[in-house]
């Protein structure tokens, strides 16, 4: 070996002997598209390691509540990970098949991958557009959060008060709605009245033009005051949970326009069941304690409105930036036969056509009608209704019914593997009534279900109230009116006289409908 080469052999073998460079963190570049139209498309992302640790790159929305955690992508993203397992899952509301990989990155790996979201229905082109009525989040977030869970429309509770006090405030704005291109809008001065426990319960009051102001404390004044106030501003009103101690009485006096039948005790992760604590009905039956029969004792509370002669569709809420829910896991879809715009989607909303769901897609026709109409039938006579009701969903289904008065009156249970069913009938109907449909998929950690608005029967002048169900809620206005005369609580004598008058007039009130049992198809609340 020429001496010439001897110095640079010697660094090369001391180079070698010393440890080897790191090569540095792996790279992921993720793009997301829509399948069939091959767009790229905002979604929710999860993205965790093998330790379960959420790993998000920067600059992004990130939700974390209880067990939900997840970012949302305007489509793209790519960021540093340190080498090891992953499991990268993207989801973009109900309407698209949920999509997941599991990643090996090496150090120093640059990895894209290429997400390709498939739609399984597309609801706005069937005329149907989703909304989620309970909603916490930033209104800043708003448009970023509509695109990523293709949602059309909602609410903003930026006015939160809970028990006395102001967790949130709404923004210094004249601009209450705002939309976003042709298919989506939110509003940013909705108020919600939460005063739980020995309060009455909670109220969301929707589309409001100008602030509420809340004067009041814990139980006064009843939430009636702020039911009229926003009707007075053309507003409407949603009773979350149609389970809280004073909604009897809020529905008798006329101050409640939608039903929250899939609510937010209902999320990704499981049910949660608790109620008594949180001052709701108490539940009349054991099987009402389990998932499943949180959603059968709240269709039930519906039912019993629907036989007392109220006209009350169905909503849905998920409680996001509170509950491990999303936007729109819990969301009610509305039919319209005109192009979407906000005034619109509330207006059919309030006319009860809709169907309400954390899952399944749901249709009812009732002699070809849609939900939130009438179909006039001859008194006296019996006379035969076709009904067409269709269930799809992109999980399992466990059941289809179909419901008059309550009643399940045709049950259809698909083979274990459905995932869409169809069933029509020709039912008999002699009195005063509605017909309307639900569905439930098969059971994991979580229930997923749909109820459907009712389409209304109306048989002659007869009322078709059922004298059961208006005596459960005189029962429950006295059980009320007794808990409210016992409260110590109160800061003066006025203040429980104004809340036990409330149910006084509501206890009156049902026990004129036990009285009337059958009686005007038409009568005005009073």
């Amino acid at each position: 070996m020429p001496d010439a080469f001897k110095p640079a052999i010697a660094l090369l073998a001391a180079t070698a002997a010393l440890p080897a460079l790191a090569a540095g963190p792996a790279r992921l570049r993720v793009e997301i598209r829509d399948a069939s139209s091959r767009s790229v498309v905002p979604a929710r992302v999860y993205l965790f390691d093998r330790q379960g640790k959420l790993h998000v790159p920067e600059g992004v929305i990130v939700y974390r509540k209880h067990q939900e955690e997840h970012f949302i992508s305007g489509g793209s993203f790519d960021l540093a990970l340190p080498a090891g397992g992953y499991t990268l899952a993207v989801e973009r509301g109900p309407e698209y098949h949920r999509w997941s990989e599991e990643l090996l990155l090496a150090e120093g790996e640059a990895k894209q991958i290429g997400v390709k979201l498939k739609r399984w229905i597309s609801m706005n082109e069937r005329g149907w557009y989703s909304g989620d009525l309970h909603n916490h989040r930033k209104p800043e977030e708003m448009p970023d959060l509509l695109a990523a869970e293709d949602l059309n429309l909602a609410p903003t509770l930026t006015d939160w008060i809970w028990e006395e006090r102001a967790i949130s405030r709404p923004p210094a704005t004249t601009e209450a709605i705002r939309r976003i291109g042709a298919t989506r809008a939110y509003s940013v001065l909705d108020k919600e009245v939460e005063r739980l426990n020995h309060g009455p319960g909670a109220v969301d009051l929707l589309g409001l033009k100008t602030p509420i102001p809340f004067e009041g404390n814990w139980l006064y004044p009843p939430n009636d005051t702020f039911c009229r106030l926003a009707h007075d501003q053309g507003g409407y009103v949603d009773a979350e949970k149609i389970t809280w101690r004073d909604v009897p009485a809020l529905v008798a006096f006329g101050h409640v326009d939608f039903a929250g039948v899939v609510h937010n005790h209902f999320n990704r992760h499981g049910v949660e069941l608790e109620t008594d604590e949180w001052g709701m009905a108490p539940k009349d039956r054991p099987e009402y304690n389990t998932p499943r029969g949180m959603a059968l004792w709240t269709l039930e509370v519906y039912y019993r409105f629907l036989n007392c002669g109220f006209r009350l569709p169905v909503s849905a809420g998920s409680a996001s930036a509170v509950k491990a829910a999303p936007l729109g896991y819990n969301r009610v879809y509305v039919h319209l036969d005109r192009p979407f715009s906000y005034e619109d989607w509330f207006r059919a909303l309030k006319e009860g056509r809709s169907f309400a769901t954390n899952g399944p897609m749901l249709f009812l026709k009732v002699n070809g009608r849609l939900p939130g109409s009438t179909v006039d039938l001859p008194e006296g006579k019996t006379s035969r209704v076709k009904i067409e009701a269709e269930v799809q969903s992109v999980r399992p289904l466990e059941s289809l019914e179909v419901l008059f008065k309550g009643r399940v009156v045709r049950k259809a249970q698909p083979s274990p593997s459905a995932r869409h069913f169809q069933l029509s009938l020709d039912l008999p109907v002699g009195e005063t009534g509605w017909i309307a449909a639900r569905a439930f998929e098969q059971p994991d950690k979580t229930i997923r279900y749909a109820q459907t608005s009712p389409v209304y029967i109306r048989a002659g002048a007869r009322s078709g109230i059922v004298a059961d169900d208006a005596r459960y809620f005189a029962a429950w206005m006295r059980r009320e009116k007794e808990f409210y005369r016992k409260e110590t609580r109160f800061q003066s004598p006025t203040h429980r006289d104004a809340m036990v008058e409330l149910f006084d007039k509501a206890e009156a009130f049902y026990e004129r409908l036990v009285a009337e049992g059958s009686g005007p198809a038409e009568r005005s609340n009073p």
